[in-house]
């Protein structure tokens, strides 16, 4: 069964044979995009977006999060690691430079302090002026030879090193910690008058450094006293 196409007016013919374009007709019209490639990355740009004049930034820091994290512990360890093998390597050796140079530079003021004390010691039964002033000048040897002030920053860098100057006479040699203590200002002021001291007083500082002499015994109180009864009796027996 076959249906007879109806007739069509000239009106409706025309519209039947014509195409018109959606503007005409007032409609809206959507671009429709070409169906992408199903394997590009899904988070991949348009095909219809323009990529020209966009300058694509990389990310701050490629690493994981924990990383930063990570890389600041270790380089914390690391640097408290390094402080700790520098302290073992330098600490030691820096203390043993350092307390032999002090105990020489001690040793010299005391050797100096020991004098002027068994010269004051001797004067003392005196009591007249000389013993006096003895005694005054022990003790402005005692504060002035202290350990407070011959290592005052006044002679001594932060460091250790000694801040005044070291003259040898002589031969070019290096230089050693007894030349070190007798260049301190202080001790070097007290060495002059210790020595006039020592002149004044006609002592012979040989026989303190002579250890083959004739050494004086030390006797208790005890046999002292009973010694000296002793001869009392014999010189009243006579």
């Amino acid at each position: 069964m076959h249906q007879q196409p109806s007739d069509l007016s000239g009106e409706d013919a025309h519209f039947s044979q014509r195409r018109y374009q959606p503007e005409e007709l007032g409609l809206e019209t959507h671009s429709v995009a070409a169906p992408s490639d199903p394997l590009d990355d899904v988070f991949g740009l348009d095909g219809d977006f323009d990529t020209q004049g966009v300058v694509l930034q990389a990310p701050e820091s490629t690493h994981p999060t924990d990383m930063n994290r990570l890389q600041a512990e270790h380089s914390t360890s690391g640097y408290r690691e390094g402080v700790s093998v520098a302290k073992e390597a330098s600490i030691q050796p820096g203390f043993d430079e350092g307390f032999s140079l002090g105990a020489t530079v001690g040793q010299q003021a005391g050797h100096l302090l020991g004098i002027l004390e068994g010269i004051s010691n001797a004067l003392e039964p005196l009591s007249n002026e000389i013993s006096a002033e003895a005694e005054q000048l022990l003790n402005q040897a005692r504060e002035e030879l202290s350990i407070k002030h011959i290592f005052s920053p006044e002679y001594w860098a932060p460091d250790g090193n000694w801040t005044y100057p070291v003259n040898i006479q002589g031969e070019e040699r290096e230089v050693l910690f007894s030349d070190v203590a007798a260049a301190h200002p202080v001790i070097l002021k007290w060495a002059g008058i210790v020595d006039s001291q020592v002149q004044q007083w006609n002592i012979q500082l040989d026989i303190l450094s002579d250890e083959t002499g004739p050494r004086v015994e030390i006797i208790s109180d005890e046999q002292a006293k009973s010694g000296l009864v002793q001869k009392t009796n014999k010189a009243l027996d006579w």
